[in-house]
């Protein structure tokens, strides 16, 4: 989106002064997508769903219709809640402003309020998240807080940004009229593409990476990842972005994967 791409820009190209602080803010509670309303208790699974598949590698769980089609995320034998759903999304831009596509923090704390653990839908409903990456700067990632608005805000020496999908607001008036950064200012120019099918139909012809290739989609839920294990065990982790490993920390390493309900298994 263009906004996306005028507030990166800005950033990128120094507008703000050194950026010291990152908001993202994201979605907090659950929302029931397949409309089961009160169909949250246990019952035999529907002869057409092969629910032993459905399930997959996950573990076993009796079949409640509340738990299935789009309402999954909300339960973390099968989803990661709304901080995995969206962080994918709002992080991927705050890394886009800051240059930190190929890199990710060194440090994550995280705090959440959860749901009983055998609660229809467990994943948490609330969170905040701290996190220290290279260059001294700070990012929080929170959902359910107020003062963190949904979006992205960088914040710089010389002033800030914040946008969203349906909005744009700057500490300089100048840069919310623009539509596009002028040309003398982009000194960093960050590629535009106004339709990501069009993009990777142009890049399977091209043989060229796509604006967001796979990896940077892994980079961008990183953060959250670890913000998820940092609140489960209820302490700070540190990470080695370069080996893609948690420091000094075996339980904590243990929660990057999880067992594989037989006979499935990573090929």
């Amino acid at each position: 989106m263009a906004n996306f791409h005028k507030a990166a820009e800005i950033v990128r190209n120094g507008l703000i002064g050194k950026v010291t602080r990152v908001e993202v803010g994201l979605r907090a509670g659950h929302t029931d997508y397949a409309k089961t309303g009160d169909k949250t208790s246990v019952t035999e699974p529907p002869t057409e769903l092969d629910y032993d598949f459905w399930l997959g590698p996950a573990q076993w769980m009796p079949y409640i219709e509340a738990r299935l089609h789009r309402n999954w995320r909300w339960h973390y034998n099968t989803g990661g809640g709304q901080l995995l759903d969206w962080v994918g999304h709002h992080c991927d831009i705050a890394h886009w402003g800051l240059g930190f596509d190929d890199t990710g923090p060194l440090e994550v704390e995280g705090t959440g309020e959860f749901p009983p653990a055998d609660a229809v839908w467990n994943t948490c409903t609330k969170y905040w998240i701290n996190l220290k990456y290279p260059g001294d700067v700070t990012m929080v990632i929170a959902g359910g807080h107020p003062e963190i608005r949904s979006g992205i805000k960088w914040l710089g020496t010389d002033g800030w940004v914040w946008v969203n999908r349906g909005g744009f607001e700057a500490s300089n008036p100048e840069w919310i009229e623009m539509q596009r950064l002028p040309e003398e200012l982009r000194k960093v120019k960050l590629p535009i593409s106004t339709d990501h099918i069009r993009n990777f139909l142009d890049s399977v012809k091209s043989r060229s990476p796509t604006i967001t290739p796979v990896e940077i989609a892994h980079n961008s839920t990183i953060p959250g990842h670890l913000g998820l294990i940092s609140m489960l065990l209820g302490r700070k982790i540190r990470w080695d972005h370069g080996k893609q490993q948690i420091i000094g920390d075996p339980t904590a390493t243990k929660l990057l994967g999880r067992e594989y309900r037989a006979p499935w298994r990573l090929g």
